[in-house]
């Protein structure tokens, strides 16, 4: 058997300045793995691109399409799907920035109740939904034409350099301005900011695609909580199973393992550390069992961020090494190549 892991927010910050704040945790499992690993620095990847790879997707399908299927409800089986994601927009000096809805703490009456005046307000645009209350789609009868640019891209970023590209942009950005002007006069928003919470002022477009996914999984089994990889793997026909632990299961599993990523994403160092020495306890200590009692033959690691991506492999042929000394992680990630230099 193996085990493919994909741990977004291991690295917590690529550019981070001062000590590594998994400098003082005690973390035997994760430090025996690395140091039995052989690792690669490679060009970044996103998360959803190392999905895709492992599951073979072969063809331009709709990111919204899939992470819909991915939610608790079906989707419509036709027409098409965009995302239609909450966010926040706000100005720094002349420039304006987005904020996705990972921090803004929507509720699910808000949600409903946003939802509900979208779709009595804009029914010839779409159906409006919202699975998760941070998580909006638009069902739309016909394919929207523009390049549309992935919320991950923008967040944080100047909204000008990311708008839609070619064909029929400015139907799909006086629809977005229309939008921000509904939220910002809904009685939400108002009750947002009088209890000092920032508005959900804005939405952002995107994830249009084929309606179709072609697959040829090179997986058996995908571990994830993220509605995206478990619509990705419904539509690939693979066994889809949450990643609260380690499971073992027959073949090669894909476990997506997320539970840093929003700690570092926030730069919240206590909520990091919290869930690292849960992964500790719930993936790693596990993963280094069964791979000593030879159930598992081969463990792959890999750890996205914005610089690099990290690939560790560990085998059974591993632990033979014995020179091989456990590796901190802290110690790993200082050998991450500097911006503008080779991969070793």
């Amino acid at each position: 058997m193996q085990l493919d892991l994909i741990i977004p927010g291991l690295s917590w910050l690529a550019s981070y300045p001062g000590q590594h704040p998994s400098h003082p945790l005690h973390l035997p499992a994760l430090a025996a793995l690395l140091g039995l690993s052989r690792g690669h620095w490679a060009p970044p990847r996103h998360t959803d691109a190392l999905l895709a790879e492992a599951l073979g997707l072969r063809n331009d399908v709709s990111h919204a399409l899939l992470r819909r299927s991915g939610e608790a409800s079906p989707p419509s089986p036709d027409g098409h799907w965009l995302c239609c994601d909450p966010v926040h927009l706000h100005f720094a000096r002349d420039t304006l920035l987005l904020a996705d809805a990972s921090g803004l703490a929507i509720t699910r009456q808000e949600a409903d109740t946003l939802m509900a005046g979208l779709n009595d307000t804009f029914s010839d645009i779409g159906r409006f939904e919202a699975p998760a209350p941070d998580r909006w789609y638009v069902h739309l009868q016909e394919r929207p034409a523009p390049h549309f640019h992935p919320l991950a891209d923008v967040n944080g970023r100047p909204v000008q350099l990311f708008l839609p590209e070619g064909s029929e942009v400015g139907r799909w950005a006086r629809l977005s301005n229309e939008l921000e002007v509904w939220l910002y006069s809904h009685p939400v928003n108002a009750a947002r900011e009088a209890a000092g919470q920032r508005t959900i002022n804005g939405v952002w477009l995107w994830g249009a695609g084929a309606g179709q996914a072609d697959c040829t999984p090179q997986v058996t089994t995908v571990q994830a909580c993220q509605p995206f990889a478990l619509g990705l793997a419904r539509l690939a026909g693979v066994t889809a199973t949450p990643a609260n632990r380690y499971t073992p299961a027959t073949g090669t599993t894909l476990a997506l393992v997320d539970a840093l990523q929003r700690p570092a994403l926030h730069h919240d160092q206590n909520a990091w550390t919290d869930a690292l020495q849960q992964l500790e306890s719930l993936w790693f200590t596990p993963v280094l069992s069964d791979l000593k009692a030879r159930r598992l033959t081969r463990v792959r690691i890999r750890v996205p961020d914005d610089r690099h991506l990290l690939e560790l492999d560990v085998t059974t042929a591993s632990l033979w090494k014995f020179w091989r000394k456990p590796k901190p992680l802290a110690a790993l990630l200082a050998t991450a190549p500097k911006p503008d230099t080779a991969n070793p």
